[in-house]
C-alpha cells in the first residue's frame, strides 16, 4: 500500500527537477500577460493531467502551443470558478466591511478566502480531470467534501503558496505559476494515492 505523499519531500524533489526554473521563467513571464497567461494556464493543466495519469513527477516541455492554448482555457474556467470568484466576492465584501470600520474582519475574511480557494481549486481541478466533464464542476458538494478529506495535509501547501503571494507581490506571475506547480504537484499526488487505494469516495 502506497505512502500519503510528504509535503516537505514533494516540494524538494520537484525544485530539483531537471530544467525548472527555466520552465518557470517561461511560464511566469507568460503569466503576466493576459491572453498570454493562458498559455501558462495551460501548461500547468498539463502538468497536473500527465501527473495524474503517470504519478511521476516530471515537467512537460514547452511545445505544442495550440495544445497549450485550449489546455489553458480548461484550466482557466476551473480557475475563475474556484479560485478568482470567491476571491473577488472576499474583495467585494472586504470594502463593503471596511466601509463599515470593520477592517480587522474583512482582513481575516479576505485571507481565508485566499487560503481556501487555492485548496478547493486544485480539488476541482483534479476531480475535472477524472472525467473531464465540465458537469463535475457544479458539484460542488462534493468537491467540498474531497476537501475535507485532505485538508489536514493541503493546509501546509497552501500556507506556501499564500505566503508567496504575499512575499512576492510585485513579481505575481511568477508567484502564481510556481505556487499553483507546488500545490497542483502535492494535492494529485495525494488524491492519486487515494485512488490506488481503491477508497476515493468521489
Amino acid at each position: 500500500m502506497m505512502e500519503t505523499p510528504i509535503f516537505e519531500e514533494i516540494f524538494m524533489r520537484l525544485v530539483r527537477l531537471p530544467n525548472l526554473w527555466v520552465k518557470v521563467l517561461i511560464g511566469g513571464l507568460l503569466s503576466f500577460v493576459p491572453i498570454l497567461n493562458i498559455f501558462a494556464f495551460g501548461y500547468l493543466y498539463r502538468f497536473s493531467k500527465k501527473l495524474r495519469s503517470t504519478g511521476q513527477l516530471q515537467l512537460p516541455e514547452w511545445e505544442d502551443w495550440r495544445g497549450l492554448f485550449f489546455d489553458g482555457l480548461r484550466f482557466a474556467l476551473v480557475w475563475l470558478l474556484y479560485w478568482l470568484l470567491p476571491i473577488v466576492l472576499a474583495i467585494v465584501l472586504f470594502r463593503a466591511l471596511r466601509y463599515q470600520g470593520l477592517a480587522s474582519l474583512a482582513y481575516l475574511i479576505l485571507t481565508s478566502v485566499t487560503f481556501l480557494s487555492s485548496i478547493f481549486f486544485t480539488s476541482a481541478l483534479y476531480r475535472y480531470q477524472m472525467r473531464s466533464d465540465y458537469r463535475d464542476l457544479l458539484d460542488v458538494v462534493l468537491i467540498v467534501r474531497m476537501t475535507y478529506m485532505k485538508f489536514s495535509r493541503f493546509a501546509l501547501p497552501a500556507f506556501v503558496f499564500f505566503g508567496m503571494l504575499a512575499l512576492a507581490l510585485p513579481l505575481y506571475g511568477f508567484a502564481l505559476f510556481f505556487g499553483f506547480l507546488i500545490l497542483i504537484a502535492y494535492t494529485n499526488l495525494c488524491y492519486s494515492v487515494l485512488e490506488q487505494r481503491n477508497s476515493p469516495s468521489f
